[in-house]
């Protein structure tokens, strides 16, 4: 046992560092940058603009083979998965919304999709699906993304820039009408910019950090609300900011930043905070000086990948090995497990609300050796394959859960 406690103590302040890796074995012509890098439970997705090509990965991005995109020429501007579904939004299609069930061996156009806008992304409820585009608002679909309608009741900005999900609540940024607000899964908007200047109504992006919500405008306005988003009052960025951010992307409680440093003599960074932005860490490394310019940040799989797009030309795919999880940032709450030891299989024992939920089994090292979905249906878990030992079984989706299991 006091080995157990030392284990365990050692582990509990050991944080991984890692650099980046290009990984683009099998993307034929990068010659104009890579475009929208996303993934379902199983597979990355990315594209090369030079021929229109869209292709996949299996392993992390060591190998990526060609498919064929939902719509010839016209490759997604975004990609997202939810119910067992990998969705595709597109730019300028006669429906800019598509579904693939096999990893995009085959695609279906979902009914009720925008036509001829932008889709610049997805997110999404435990029981409903959104999309938000630049001059449409908002599609919703409440069947699994197959059957989607314009959700802009009490929306009266269409120029949607960006959207996040705090619990059961929905925020929208636009570029003209600032920030709205829904309760009821965006079946209706409340315009929400009080404190907000009305030269700041240009949004790029609102996002919860800690328990505070925080809006960026394209003129360099940065706010803060203490309130959900009732309120707003002027914030002064921290320096890890720099000019403003490029990029904001969350995945469980790894908070990623892509902050633009031309300001003395500074390149554009990449940070992930653990902490709710309260510390941040560099995580640049060795990828290159060349404008990063909105890389497309994601984590999958406790892997951080980004792309170079047509602004930094022939570099594609950068991979950074095991770098998005530290051990330090687990905390152990609000899930138990049984039996625990175990020896075959794991049993979840709290409720999961709607389709599914995202789970990883991290080693003591950091590394993710399992990962997968749950449902309400299934939470038992195959653990027969682990060696014996400590791990940490975790569900990154907000609000994040982890505990500690032994296999015996």
């Amino acid at each position: 046992m006091r080995a157990l406690v030392f284990t365990l103590a050692f582990f509990s302040s050991f944080c991984l560092f890692a650099q980046w890796t290009q990984v683009n074995n099998g993307i034929a012509n990068l010659s104009l940058g890579a475009t929208a890098l996303s993934h379902s439970a199983d597979y990355l997705f990315t594209g090369a603009l030079a021929g229109g090509k869209m292709y996949r990965s299996s392993d992390y991005g060591e190998n990526w083979t060609e498919i064929a995109p939902p719509v010839a020429g016209n490759l997604p501007e975004c990609g997202h998965y939810y119910s067992g579904k990998y969705f595709a939004g597109l730019n300028a299609s006669t429906a800019c919304i598509y579904y693939s069930t096999n990893n995009g061996d085959s695609w279906t156009e979902a009914a009720g999709a925008p036509a001829t806008t932008v889709v610049r992304g997805f997110v999404n409820l435990p029981d409903v699906i959104l999309a938000f585009t630049s001059s449409q608002g908002i599609y919703r679909s409440v069947n699994g993304g197959e059957n989607w309608a314009s959700a802009n009741n009490g929306l009266t900005n269409l120029n949607v820039i960006w959207m996040e999900v705090v619990e059961n609540r929905l925020y929208a940024a636009t570029i003209g009408g600032g920030v709205y607000i829904s309760d009821n899964g965006g079946e209706t908007w409340v315009q929400s910019n009080n404190g907000i200047n009305g030269g700041d109504l240009f949004g790029t992006f609102v996002w919860r950090m800690g328990t505070n919500m925080h809006y960026y405008a394209q003129g360099g306005g940065s706010y803060i609300s203490t309130d959900g988003g009732s309120n707003w009052s002027s914030w002064v960025k921290p320096s890890v900011f720099g000019l403003g951010p490029n990029e904001i992307y969350r995945k469980g409680s790894n908070l990623y930043l892509e902050a633009r440093h031309f300001a003395g003599g500074l390149r554009d960074s990449i940070y992930v905070s653990k902490n709710e932005g309260a510390s941040w860490e560099n995580i640049t490394g060795n990828l290159s000086a060349t404008d990063l310019n909105a890389s497309g940040i994601i984590e999958f799989n406790g892997y951080v990948f980004i792309k170079y797009n047509l602004i930094s030309p022939q570099l594609g795919i950068y991979r950074r090995d095991g770098g998005s999880v530290s051990l330090s940032s687990i905390p152990v709450k609000s899930m138990k497990v049984f039996p625990n030891p175990a020896k075959d299989v794991l049993t979840l024992s709290f409720d999961i609300a709607g389709d599914q939920r995202e789970f990883q089994i991290l080693n003591t090292s950091g590394a993710v050796l399992k990962s997968g979905y749950l449902s309400a249906e299934n939470r038992v878990l195959d653990v027969s394959d682990l060696p014996a030992g400590l791990y940490f079984l975790r569900t990154p989706a907000y609000p994040e859960m982890t505990t500690k299991f032994i296999k015996n």
